[in-house]
């Protein structure tokens, strides 16, 4: 008796061990392969034709049991309870079985499996044109799916697995996107023949007036595109899209008037909107500026100096776009706020204030680390109606600032008619890290003495060394 026990048990537990080898799985689609949505082609009340979705049995059933078959949404998502009909598994690969609808909501279909020919491990169920009538899939990233249990006919106990099982059918992502790659090649030229800074070193696409830049916009651009709601058509911005409004922002003083364009080489260029007072340029990209789906579409701007003013040696823009589509919401493609930074083959410094009061000895020290003498200019500044004028023709130290120290004197660079105070940016040709400089003002008669660091304006670097 003893021995028979032993025997008993290890035969049950070899039979559960076998259920569990054999237990039933969804086999399509595999995990991980959800059904990719173009959150640009719906909102979360958007119906959404699910995938087909298929079980694969885990072990045999005979013709004497029967059993229940009960769909699920996942969290957040509900069906069109009509789908339920549609959804009726069809039974494959082994076996026969009268399939019939036991009872359908948004939150459960469920169906009566009455087999009338044994059921193997390679039997089927296939249940196709499930729809969600809502879900979150509006929100890129989101997922949802179908839980699936087969229980007795009383749905009392699982069976061919110890309980249910789930599996995401669809997610959604963007198929719309604007990439910005960062360009730092264009530089601010201190030898532009129109003034200092006034025009753009010749390097790549710029030249003289003119800098040019661009960004990209990726239509449905990836291996396995993003679908409109029916789960088959990709979805196109061509076809799908109303437009893409573009924001360049940034510092746009020296523009020439009309001179920041947009261009895409296709169908009508963009009229963009910036001024040379302004901090932001913007366009509209239509459906006929960009290409067909699964492609990149290049966006080129030009920036034309006016070339009538300094434009300084620093300067960063960035581009942003919103999407707006047929039938989704609008869509924020966010860019980089970095895409555009400009530099120059110089370095600027400057104060908001010195005096040329012969009162005062009053002078600017600055130290050269290049390695040789360097060339610069001044532009002085002075309050409304007190004329300035510059030496240019005549500046301290031969216009040079000498390898190692050089002092200048204030009243050498400039003068003014009335009040003997103004504003001074000194511009060279050097590096921005290789110049560094201060102003003094002493007045012997009481032992005053000033001494400021020249700060670099246009949000240089090391701004205050």
């Amino acid at each position: 008796m003893k021995k028979f026990t032993v025997k008993a048990i290890a035969v049950a537990l070899a039979s559960v061990c076998g259920s569990a080898a054999f237990a039933g799985a969804i086999t399509s689609p595999a995990a991980s392969s959800e059904t990719k949505y173009a959150v640009e082609s719906l909102i979360n009340t958007t119906d959404i034709t699910a995938p087909a979705i298929v079980y694969t049995m885990g072990v045999s059933r005979t013709t004497a049991q029967d059993f229940t078959v009960i769909l699920t949404p996942s969290a957040g998502a509900t069906f069109t309870s009509g789908s339920c009909a549609t959804a009726l598994p069809v039974i494959g690969g082994a076996g026969a079985a009268t399939v019939s609808q036991k009872r359908s909501s948004s939150t459960e279909c469920a169906y009566e499996v009455d087999v009338t020919t044994a059921f193997t491990t390679a039997t089927t169920l296939t249940f196709t044109g499930l729809v969600y009538d809502t879900h979150t899939l509006a929100t890129a990233g989101n997922t949802a799916g179908v839980t699936i249990a087969l229980k007795d006919l009383g749905e009392t106990a699982f069976i061919d697995n110890t309980g249910s099982l789930s599996r995401n059918v669809a997610i959604s992502g963007n198929a719309l996107r604007l990439v910005a790659t960062a360009d730092t090649a264009t530089k601010a030229d201190v030898n532009d023949e129109n003034g200092p800074l006034f025009g753009f070193v010749t390097v790549g696409d710029d030249v003289n007036a003119v800098a040019k830049a661009s960004f990209s916009i990726l239509n449905n651009v990836t291996s396995g595109p993003w679908l409109k709601p029916d789960g088959t058509t990709s979805w196109d911005f061509v076809n799908d899209g109303t437009d893409i409004d573009v924001t360049v922002a940034g510092n746009f003083q020296g523009l020439l008037a009309n001179g920041f364009l947009a261009t895409t080489g296709n169908g009508t260029d963009p009229v963009v909107t910036a001024t040379a007072a302004g901090t932001t340029a913007t366009f509209t990209i239509v459906p006929s500026n960009v290409t067909g789906v699964n492609t990149t579409t290049t966006v080129t701007t030009t920036f034309t100096s006016a070339r009538n003013a300094s434009l300084g040696t620093s300067r960063t823009f960035g581009v942003s776009a919103v999407g707006d589509v047929v039938t989704g919401a609008d869509v924020a493609l966010s860019g980089s706020s970095g895409w555009w930074v400009w530099g120059a083959n110089a370095s600027q410094l400057m104060t908001p204030y010195f005096t040329t009061n012969n009162l005062y000895l009053s002078r600017f020290f600055f130290l050269n680390t290049s390695g040789a003498a360097v060339s610069y200019s001044a532009a002085c500044y002075g309050e409304t109606g007190n004329v300035v004028t510059i030496n240019s023709n005549a500046l301290p130290n031969g216009g040079l600032l000498s390898n190692g120290q050089t002092a200048l004197n204030a009243g050498d660079i400039c003068s003014f008619s009335g009040n003997t105070r103004g504003a001074i940016i000194f511009t060279v040709n050097a590096p921005i890290n290789t110049v560094k400089g201060t102003y003094q003002a002493v007045n012997p008669g009481t032992g005053d003495n000033i001494v400021t660091p020249l700060t670099r304006p246009y949000n240089q670097a090391n701004t205050t060394e």
